[in-house]
Parts: structure tokens; C-alpha cells; sequence
């Protein structure tokens, strides 16, 4: 019983890997590409902020992503604001 309530306030993060974004075509096929380097490089050259200059170098250098609350909310600011909106719908499928 104690294994159980543990277990239950312990939360296992998820990860994504935005190096292999699927997207759906106009056609209706799915084509994954590659998001990582692109989102690392509009955050690199748009933030003030120190934390996402941070998460923007870790981006660039590894493309799976622990989605902390944080994390996330980097992900949507900019991918909101700088991204076509056939990358954001998949994004927010993953998130």
C-alpha cells in the first residue's frame, strides 16, 4: 500500500524529441523534420532572458526535452510567436 501512494506522488517527466517533429502535409502524409535547431537558433537570437539563452545552447546541442513546466512554456512562447502554424499544431500534439 505504501509502494502504491509513492508511486502515485512521484511524477515521471516526460521527454520529447523535437528533432523528429511529425507533421501532417496538405496531402495528408505525415512527414517528420526536424524543429531543435530552428527553435534553439529563434530563441538564441530573440531572448533576454538567461534561463531561455540557456535552454536555447542545451536545445541546440541535444533535441529530446525534459518538459518541465518551464520548458514548456519556453516551447509555446516562441514557437507561437515565430513558427507556421502546421509546426504548431504538431507541437502541441507532443506537448
Amino acid at each position: 500500500m505504501i509502494y502504491h501512494q509513492i508511486k502515485k506522488k512521484m511524477k515521471v517527466m516526460k521527454k520529447i524529441d523535437l528533432s523528429k517533429v511529425k507533421i501532417e502535409g496538405i496531402d495528408g502524409k505525415e512527414i517528420i523534420i526536424d524543429v531543435a535547431k530552428e527553435l534553439a537558433q529563434v530563441i538564441f537570437a530573440n531572448t533576454q532572458s538567461i534561463e531561455e539563452h540557456s535552454f536555447s545552447m542545451e536545445l541546440y546541442r541535444d533535441p529530446v526535452v525534459e518538459l518541465t513546466d518551464r520548458n514548456r512554456e519556453i516551447i509555446e512562447k516562441y514557437i507561437e510567436k515565430y513558427f507556421k502554424a502546421y509546426i504548431k499544431i504538431a507541437i502541441k500534439k507532443m506537448l
